[in-house]
């Protein structure tokens, strides 16, 4: 029998023994490769009548069944790696891949060019309720404080894909304006970012990260407690600086894009400067109580004791619905909004600190619901 008549049946071999290999190697777990990032087990159901019938036994045995596969994470990382080197695309969720291989989140980018707007009119009630409750619960010896968080988007639009545009009309663009307008006390660390740009020491951002850099994060946590301080009167607990160090190995939250991109390898990082921070307690210092209501950004500033450093037993309400940092864990708590009326008995501060992508969901409802909180 020639080689060329052999050919056929070879190469049916080799394809069949490639589909069965996985299947085979399902009973070493060792062999599906690193856990991929952001993926959740599924869980096998046992099969009855009801489940075939919505045909949703079937698919969770299905996606299960992918999952135990030999190979199968390796198999995913191959395909996204090709897909990152070959065509500048990842199926990683929410990310977008600009111009010199600079991350961005599609919330951001939605914000910038104006795609969730929510209208003068909405801004301008949202401000107007919070300016109403910022000044009563001034009366009561509570300070009631914004603070405009930065996004990356905003602070290098210059790397964005070409077809961004930036809108005409925007949430934080509107938002700003208004809260100048209306009198609000609060702290815009987004234009404040964009004005150290050019002089600061080390990156704010980096290319693959969608939040600030830990050296971004002190910087906005300097000018935070002065803020805080000049608004309340009082002194707070600081930090110093003693030296820095530079590194390109992930830390906080400085590449913090990169890992659901699960990819083979990992990419190549720009040098980030890390500053050496010592916590000063100050004798003449206060440490009043406080709650804060903010998104992801304040992750690091909690996660480095700064808030805790700065207030006494202070409570963090992520997004105004779970209790930071207990999100992570299956038995997480709600915020418990009964509570309320005894937070504003006991809290000297509130934060409330959201970013630009949020400000299409203003302050979470929580202006409503401390206002009737302080009514009652």
């Amino acid at each position: 029998m020639s080689l060329s008549s052999k050919t056929p049946r070879l190469l049916f071999i080799i394809m069949l023994v490639m589909m069965t290999l996985p299947l085979v190697f399902a009973f070493v777990p060792n062999s599906r490769g690193k856990a991929l990032f952001g993926i959740q087990s599924a869980s096998k159901e046992r099969i009855n009548i009801w489940r075939m019938l919505d045909h949703t036994g079937q698919d969770r045995m299905e996606k299960a069944a992918k999952q135990t596969l030999g190979f199968c994470n390796h198999g995913v990382r191959l395909n996204n790696e090709l897909n990152y080197r070959l065509f500048h695309y990842s199926p990683a969720p929410k990310l977008i891949i600009g111009q010199k291989d600079f991350f961005y989140e599609d919330i951001y980018v939605n914000e910038y060019t104006g795609k969730d707007f929510v209208g003068e009119k909405t801004v301008i009630d949202n401000v107007r309720a919070l300016k109403t409750l910022q000044d009563s619960l001034h009366e009561k010896g509570i300070e009631l404080l914004l603070v405009l968080e930065p996004g990356k988007v905003r602070f290098m639009p210059e790397y964005l894909p070409k077809q961004c545009r930036k809108g005409l009309q925007t949430n934080y663009d509107s938002y700003s304006r208004e809260l100048r307008k209306q009198g609000v006390r609060h702290l815009d660390l987004n234009q404040y970012f964009r004005n150290v740009k050019s002089t600061a020491s080390h990156p704010l951002y980096s290319k693959h990260g969608i939040h600030w850099s830990t050296y971004g994060m002190w910087t906005a946590a300097d000018t935070l407690q002065k803020f805080i301080e000049d608004q309340c009167g009082i002194v707070l607990n600081g930090f110093k600086h003693i030296g820095d160090s530079i590194s390109n190995r992930n830390k906080d939250l400085d590449f913090d894009l990169e890992p659901p991109m699960n990819l083979m390898h990992e990419l190549r990082h720009e040098d980030l400067g890390f500053p050496i921070m010592q916590f000063v307690p100050q004798p003449q210092s206060e440490k009043p109580q406080a709650l804060i209501i903010a998104d992801s950004y304040a992750w690091s500033l909690w996660d480095n004791g700064i808030l805790q450093h700065w207030f006494d037993r202070p409570l963090f309400w992520y997004y105004n619905s779970t209790v930071y940092p207990e999100i992570w864990e299956p038995t997480a708590r709600k915020a418990d909004k009964s509570q309320i009326p005894n937070i504003l008995k006991e809290k000297r501060v509130i934060l409330l600190m959201v970013t630009d992508a949020n400000l299409r969901d203003f302050g979470w409802n929580a202006i409503e619901e401390i206002r009737g909180a302080a009514l009652e």
